[in-house]
């Protein structure tokens, strides 16, 4: 931020954070997501009004990476399936509290597309969220329990002294036993939390909080065979728009006309000059992106030999013959929370297909299945 390095190497992440107006270039090493992502992401430079450079190295060497974040963020119709059962068993006591992590293992489903489950779920009028809370807690005394007991008196050290002697002691950390605090006690488990703090704010314990549970009201039933199906076109819709995005990036890049006068237009700008000046299509370089190098035909590939481990062990540890969307995601190694479970990486054909578009090898996968 000071000018004393030339150059800096960053993600997009923390590349978008940077507000410094004297950025003289832009150079995307990687394909940006979208023409919105690229537009934002040289955005940062030359805001001081002078002028700078923005380079993008591309070809399409990358654009099944691109692709398979998209279709790896499409959750399966029975995983939705299974989020709305879990909905549907908590509904009788109008809260549902749960686990994200362990909700994600279940339904099979990646922690961020759940969210956007959640929130489609939110918009319906079918949940509200309420709060959300550390499942556990666990602390290290920096001090003998005697000496900690000793700043406090009567009941107040009574509850201390609970708090001690229920939680589950390890050889340096104990586990606070909530129920037990409940029942024996009648301590709630904010106080307890508020104690727990104050002690670490004090410097007595060192605290640990983790597995955060949320909960959400449930304002009304739904039938989920229907919500399911319903849910799903809505992901498999956000999923061809993305893909949508990213070749209409790709074939701004390639245009023949004016790169700045075909980004003014694609939002919205109809007085944009036809010509800039100053682009490359401008100055006679019109880009042409070299296509990929030619792979082999799938139709010569053996289905059973890439996806017979998988498909074995996958009915070894759910009863079930996995989908064809699962086999595609295990063919171009793209993760899942399952895929941890059964440690698919180590299994013989993951990401054996990685180079393949997505949906060419979906379509081939489908065609090897029965029925």
């Amino acid at each position: 931020m000071a000018g004393q390095a030339g150059c800096i190497v960053a993600t997009i992440a923390f590349g978008m954070g940077i507000d410094k107006s004297d950025i003289r270039n832009v150079v995307h090493f990687d394909l940006p997501k979208s023409i919105e992502n690229y537009s934002q992401e040289i955005g940062r430079a030359g805001r001081d009004g002078q002028p700078c450079d923005c380079l993008v190295l591309a070809n399409r060497d990358s654009l099944n990476v691109l692709e398979n974040f998209v279709y790896g963020d499409t959750p399966e119709l029975s995983g939705i399936r299974c989020v709305l059962e879990e909905l549907q068993g908590a509904a009788p006591d109008g809260q549902w509290e749960f686990l994200l992590g362990p909700l994600a293992d279940q339904s099979n489903i990646r922690q961020l597309p759940l969210k956007t489950l959640l929130v489609q779920l939110e918009l319906r009028g079918l949940i509200a969220p309420r709060y959300a809370y550390f499942a556990e807690y666990r602390f290290k005394l920096l001090l003998e329990p005697e000496a900690l007991l000793t700043r406090f008196e009567g009941e107040r050290r009574d509850f201390v002294a609970a708090i001690i002697h229920t939680s589950s002691r390890a050889r340096t950390w104990a586990t606070v036993n909530f129920d037990a605090l409940y029942e024996q006690y009648g301590a709630e488990r904010n106080r307890v939390v508020k104690a727990l703090d104050y002690f670490q704010e004090k410097g007595w314990v060192e605290l640990e909080s983790k597995q955060m549970t949320e909960v959400y009201s449930v304002l009304a039933d739904f039938d989920a065979p229907a919500l399911s199906a319903e849910l799903h076109a809505y992901f498999t819709r956000h999923e061809r728009g993305e893909i949508a995005r990213i070749h209409a990036m790709l074939d701004l890049f390639a245009t023949e006309q004016c790169l700045g006068h075909r980004l003014a237009r694609y939002f919205g700008d109809e007085q944009a000059p036809q010509r800039c000046g100053h682009c490359s299509v401008c100055h006679g370089q019109v880009a042409h992106l070299p296509a990929p190098p030619e792979l082999p035909a799938l139709v010569d590939k053996n289905f059973a030999v890439l996806c017979g481990t998988f498909i074995h062990r996958h009915q070894q540890h759910t009863g079930l013959e996995p989908s064809s969307e699962l086999l595609t995601r295990f063919l171009g190694g793209i993760s899942a929370p399952l895929f941890t479970k059964l440690k698919a990486r180590a299994i013989p054909g993951f990401a054996a297909l990685e180079d393949y578009p997505y949906a060419q090898v979906r379509a081939w996968v489908e065609g090897q299945l029965p029925g």
